[in-house]
């Protein structure tokens, strides 16, 4: 790794030497080439037993390399396994702190297109990283993959292994003080101010830090999820989303399709992103975001290393994005890549209107700027008679009949929200440009959906179309947040909590649509003492407890540590002082964010 004079951060400079997978030949290799980091898997016939294994181990524990062994090829999930001589290794013994074992579940009989990988791991620092990084890159396992996966595991080890040692029976590994290559210190910065999970420790927790669904799944979803599990041998026209989704931009979004737009599915926009940008950064652009966007998605920009630019916004226009400053900054940049949420805007909960969006799209194409407009936190409009939708394919038509002018857009999108389940993760990218879409494909690694997602969201995309049925229960639903942001934003909640966020001390903008809103302290500046730990939270030891200033940078902190709430920060949401709540909570949760507020209110007035 090299320092650089300037910041101090390693340019991760990385040579990569392919190798051959048969044990001796890649030991030969590391002792005479001393890597940092080696990658391999093991073959058939060395995988029964555990001798190659362990031969790798102490060569690269011996020069002070991480090992990463893949055992995917070997690891088949049925009553009758295959002796795997690593998992007989980590019987008894414990595995060395440089190595990890990683393993996806491709040997899937049941849902082949459904697959799930897991690291293996004694190093907890490694854990945490790992976790955080696909966090931030990729977003949370769906819950289907997760109880799927989890059911056949608690199956399997209901039968009875022989020859297996109880944890205290493992043999001690013999401590080496040889040290191994660390992570990058640009990735350490990333993973620790990317506001991801907060461990809880074991007191519960408020969430409304994460962009999830969790009020009550309708009846009309559970019954096409359950459908999709049930039905045997689907065909692929059953199964073919590409005829809805384009279907479904078009109604929505009026975004022109055509023979040569590509749509690529995963379960999670993250990880569609997260390939948009090593496309931007292939190219040598630059990610433009404005002040007041998605923190999770200026996270993954920064982990992957692109260039990044903040576009001011101001709260006299709500912190959207205008013509006017996105001009101003585009005429100092080359090859600028736009990302814009919309028409519902994370975090804020506003919206942009058709008219506002063509000035944008305008602007972009005057300086040959990429556009990425992200829909995955829309569709839930308070008021959609009076906000009138979008027609991209007419601000679109009237940009390239102006001139030369030329404009790439790609949408992305995702339908959790859409379809009103936290348990459905489904997203979607629409590419139009040839030479966009070969960049796309030529990044490994995308995590799709399976044939039953596939099923689901199509049956549930036909149901919208028809009156009545899911569209009713949206409108309930969509009336619940209504009801909700109000009650943020007002002080007319109910007689239990009379006190909401602006009696709190907080000055709210109030939104017009989606899952999320943002609000001002007027206490930053002011000082509490908080707890070292959650589990210390409520308790009342003196002891446990340390005094911190309110900022930007400490308030979901103290937040979290006074009263259990877990809220974003203006270090998340890019606007200076304002906080970003999500209100998609169940009743219970959500009554207890507002009792969190109140709480926290007390605290600091003490």
């Amino acid at each position: 790794m090299l320092q650089t004079a300037e910041n101090g951060l390693s340019d991760d400079v990385v040579t990569v030497i392919e190798a051959p997978r048969q044990s001796d030949l890649m030991i030969e290799l590391i002792k005479r080439l001393k890597p940092q980091v080696v990658v391999t898997g093991i073959a058939h016939f060395e995988a029964v037993t555990s001798s190659a294994f362990v031969q790798l181990l102490d060569a690269t524990g011996e020069i002070g390399s991480r090992l990463l062994l893949d055992i995917s090829d070997h690891f088949e999930l049925s009553s009758l396994p295959g002796t795997i001589g690593v998992l007989k290794y980590l019987s008894g013994t414990p595995l060395p702190s440089h190595a990890a074992i990683v393993c996806g579940l491709v040997k899937n009989q049941v849902y082949s297109d459904l697959e799930v990988a897991f690291v293996i791991s004694e190093e907890e620092a490694i854990l945490k990283a790992l976790s955080k990084t696909v966090e931030i890159l990729e977003g949370n396992t769906s819950l289907i993959s997760q109880y799927y996966y989890g059911c056949i595991f608690h199956e399997l080890l209901s039968f009875q292994l022989t020859d297996r040692h109880p944890h205290l029976e493992r043999r001690s590994e013999k401590s080496k003080s040889v040290e191994v290559i660390g992570f990058a210190t640009s990735a350490i910065s990333v993973l620790s101010n990317a506001e991801l999970s907060i461990s809880d420790d074991g007191y519960p927790l408020v969430r409304m830090d994460v962009d999830q669904w969790f009020l009550p799944v309708p009846s009309l979803v559970k019954a096409a999820i359950f459908e999709s599990f049930a039905r045997q041998n689907m065909t692929e026209s059953e199964i073919d989303v590409t005829p809805c989704i384009k279907q479904f931009v078009q109604t929505e979004y009026g975004f022109p399709t055509d023979s040569g737009t590509e749509f690529i599915f995963s379960d999670c926009s993250q990880a569609l992103f997260s390939k948009l940008v090593l496309c931007c950064i292939q190219e040598g652009g630059t990610m433009c975001f404005p002040a007041g966007s998605n923190g999770n998605y200026v996270s993954v920009a920064k982990f992957l290393k692109a260039n990044t630019v903040h576009i001011p916004t101001n709260s006299e226009r709500g912190f959207k994005l205008t013509e006017d400053i996105l001009i101003k900054v585009l005429e100092t940049m080359k090859k600028p890549w736009v990302y814009i949420s919309g028409p519902t805007i994370n975090p804020t909960g506003l919206l942009y209107s058709n008219q506002e969006m063509e000035n944008i799209l305008s602007a972009c194409a005057r300086f040959g700027a990429r556009v990425v407009i992200d829909t995955s936190f829309s569709g839930l409009e308070f008021e959609y008679e009076g906000w009138g939708g979008w027609n991209l394919g007419s601000c679109l038509s009237k940009i390239s009949s102006s001139g030369d002018l030329s404009l790439c857009v790609s949408l992305l999108g995702g339908l959790s929200l859409k379809l009103l389940s936290g348990a459905l993760k489904f997203a979607f990218l629409a590419l139009n440009e040839p030479i966009l879409i070969e960049a796309f494909h030529s990044f490994p690694g995308l995590s799709k959906p399976h044939c039953t997602d596939k099923y689901t969201i199509k049956k549930l995309l036909s149901l919208r179309e028809q009156k009545g049925g899911l569209l009713d229960v949206a409108m309930e639903q969509i009336r619940i947040l209504e009801n909700r942001a109000k009650c943020l934003k007002e002080v007319t909640f109910s007689p239990l909590h009379p006190e909401v966020l602006e009696n709190c001390g907080w000055d709210v903008l109030r939104p017009c649509a989606g899952v999320s809103m943002v609000a001002k302290p007027s206490f930053l500046g002011k000082a509490v003492k908080v707890n070292h730990s959650l589990k210390h939270t409520g308790s009342g030891e003196q002891d446990a407890t340390y005094e911190i200033k309110l900022t930007d940078a400490s308030l979901r902190e103290a937040v979290a540590k006074t009263t259990g709430l877990c809220i974003n920060s203006g270090s998340w949401t890019g606007i200076p002082g304002y906080c970003r709540f999500t209100i998609a909570l169940e009743e219970s949760e959500f009554e207890q964010a507002l009792a969190c507020l109140v709480k926290f209110k007390s605290i600091v007035d003490n």
